[in-house]
């Protein structure tokens, strides 16, 4: 059985809303059995979950707890921890995307793969396992994306 995927917006902006929330958690849904196709990394536990829960938050709550669980207090894309909860930073993400010339919603989208991906096992801490995980991430994100491709 497939975990399910449930998204919470923790942000109040004008972007963010519950239906591209719901577009985003439909999108998630349909590619997890794609994603638990792919080989598992040596740390995988998305096949063993109930549930994935994503919160959509700022940079400050994103760098509050990347502070108390990683010792690192600055702003991140995606804190992801293995009992299946995955926070993604849309402050993060709508900078990223506008320095790169990228749809903000595409970006915080890849954040919500990359948390999944790394529920999967694949770490990114060095070079060789970010290309890997970004193997994997990459092309979904790209055949699942929720918006028409400009």
């Amino acid at each position: 059985m497939l975990p399910q995927i449930e998204i919470y917006v923790n942000v109040e902006n004008d972007w963010v809303t519950e239906p591209l929330a719901e577009r985003f958690r439909e999108a998630l849904q349909s590619l997890l059995p794609e994603l638990l196709a792919a080989p598992k990394g040596p740390d995988h536990v998305l096949s063993g979950l109930d549930v994935v829960e994503i919160s959509i938050v700022d940079d400050a709550t994103i760098a509050e707890v990347h502070g108390e669980f990683l010792d690192d207090p600055t702003a991140t894309d995606a804190i992801t921890f293995p009992y299946g909860e995955v926070l993604v930073s849309c402050d993060t993400a709508a900078s990223y995307a506008a320095a790169h010339g990228l749809p903000r919603e595409e970006e915080l989208f890849r954040y919500m793969v990359h948390g999944l991906t790394h529920l999967h096992g694949y770490l990114d801490y060095d070079p060789a396992d970010r290309e890997a995980l970004f193997a994997v991430q990459e092309p979904l994100v790209t055949r699942y994306f929720p918006e028409e491709r400009h």
